[in-house]
């Protein structure tokens, strides 16, 4: 895969309620969340990276504001989508941080041999909209969604269609870290197994 040929949305959003703090500014070693998966996009040799509803202070990119506000992943995701450079975008949230590089190259991968606008990730029983590849087209459909539909991310996908890549990695690594507990638990993977095993 060329990854110069996509641009990447980072999800940053959402109240983080049972967090308690901003999930974005989390650490794992030396970096929060939030620059693990930017520095993943990197990676991949994306040029054209995207952060949506970060409030912090510890981005090193501009963040793109929502276009239609308090709408939740989708109106970040469409007005990203507005501005990407790339027909398709990697789209990861930042609450997953152990989610290494070789599995969003697979991604990518299924999604190239995919005629489908959206190709997500799924792991066990569990679909991951928020870990996928969409293209800019479904923009206006996500604006549809919001303004007539549930204003849900699988609302739109039940309606235009999706592609799957069924990952076989071990289900810590796709944690989703909305708790302390959960925090605890993704920071003890993160020791064990250290930050260079995320990019290989």
């Amino acid at each position: 895969m060329n990854g110069e040929n996509y641009s990447m949305i980072v999800l940053a959003g959402g109240k983080s309620s049972r967090m308690g703090r901003d999930k974005a500014d989390l650490c794992l070693g030396n970096k929060t969340f939030l620059e693990l998966q930017i520095e993943k996009g990197r990676r991949l040799g994306i040029q054209d990276i995207q952060v949506s509803g970060y409030r912090g202070k510890r981005c090193p990119i501009p963040v793109t504001p929502d276009r239609i506000p308090e709408k939740g992943p989708l109106g970040g995701l469409e007005s990203c989508l507005r501005r990407a450079k790339q027909e398709k975008c990697l789209v990861l949230g930042v609450d997953i941080p152990l989610i290494p590089v070789t599995e969003l190259e697979r991604l990518i991968e299924v999604s190239e041999k995919s005629e489908a606008k959206a190709t997500i990730l799924k792991h066990g029983d569990r679909n991951e909209p928020l870990i996928a590849v969409y293209s800019r087209e479904l923009a206006d459909g996500m604006v549809k969604e919001i303004t007539q539909g549930k204003g849900s991310i699988f609302g739109l996908l039940d309606k235009t269609g999706y592609a799957v890549y069924e990952s076989s990695a071990a289900k810590e690594y796709m944690t989703n870290a909305n708790s302390y507990n959960e925090y605890s638990f993704v920071r003890d993977i993160f020791n064990k197994i250290g930050e260079n095993d995320l990019f290989k």
